[in-house]
């Protein structure tokens, strides 16, 4: 699983601007591999201690980036 842990968070850009950075130089770096997981959504919120929508804003971001895939919900 893909760690935020060491991630310091700070108020010069949105913080989902932040953790989509994070993702992109741990993959750049080597350390998230493809079809390597992610926490969840609520998982990420509570790790850094931010808002679950900042959290789905980057996930979004991430998706429409390319960087992510997530399974569609079946209806």
């Amino acid at each position: 699983m893909v760690n935020f842990s060491d991630l310091q968070l700070h108020d010069m850009e949105p913080v989902y601007v932040q953790i989509v950075r994070h993702l992109k130089r741990a993959i750049f770096l080597g350390e998230a591999a493809v079809g390597e997981s992610l926490p969840s959504r609520r998982e990420l919120a509570a790790q850094l201690c931010i808002n679950p929508n900042t959290a789905q804003k980057a996930f979004r971001l991430m998706e429409e980036e390319g960087l992510i895939q997530t399974p569609k919900k079946r209806g």
